[in-house]
């Protein structure tokens, strides 16, 4: 999965709302409720921690990804190394972006 906006308000939603239910049961005194809550909230925000530390995302054409996947599932390697390198490759083809700039002026 991505990390998309909405991916990512989805689970900062879900972990407000495992925040006030846990804050609730424990005010309650439902002890096994509480504890429900809490691991709830401890898995999404081990969630949200990984959507932030991930890689950047870069959204492309969908034609792109299905032959990224192809790629991958052919060579056996995961996506993000085939996509690492198509770009280092459509780079090397086309030179480095401060190359270009130069080129221009």
């Amino acid at each position: 999965m991505s990390p998309t906006g909405i991916a990512r308000l989805l689970v900062v939603a879900n972990v407000v709302v495992l925040t006030i239910g846990s804050i609730d049961a424990g005010i309650s005194g439902e002890w096994d409720l509480f504890v429900i809550f809490a691991i709830g909230l401890v898995l999404s925000l081990a969630l949200l921690f990984r959507l932030e530390s991930r890689r950047p995302s870069i959204p492309i054409r969908r034609d792109l990804v299905a032959w990224l996947r192809d790629r991958a599932s052919l060579s056996g390697e995961p996506l993000t190394t085939v996509t690492d390198r198509a770009i280092a490759t459509f780079a090397d083809r086309y030179g480095v972006v401060s190359d270009v700039e130069e080129a221009r002026q």
